[in-house]
């Protein structure tokens, strides 16, 4: 992400105790594919069918923990 350093611990202290979900939009956030697909996306009307597609291909699912 523009502005972000990687390499200063500090900035990401918010993450030490995040859920696999939370730790999963870190890294989607992050992926520019995902960000110019998203904006596209968010464009489309409700019942278009790309927006199924989307979430196909971007949609993080998580395990249920046992």
């Amino acid at each position: 992400m523009p502005g972000a350093d990687w390499q200063v611990q500090a900035q990401y202290q918010h993450l030490r105790d995040a859920t696999p979900a939370e730790l999963g939009w870190e890294y989607l956030r992050r992926n520019r594919c995902y960000r110019d697909e998203q904006r596209a996306w968010s464009e489309l009307a409700p019942d278009d069918p790309r927006q199924a597609a989307f979430a196909r291909r971007w949609g993080p699912r998580f395990r249920r923990r046992s």
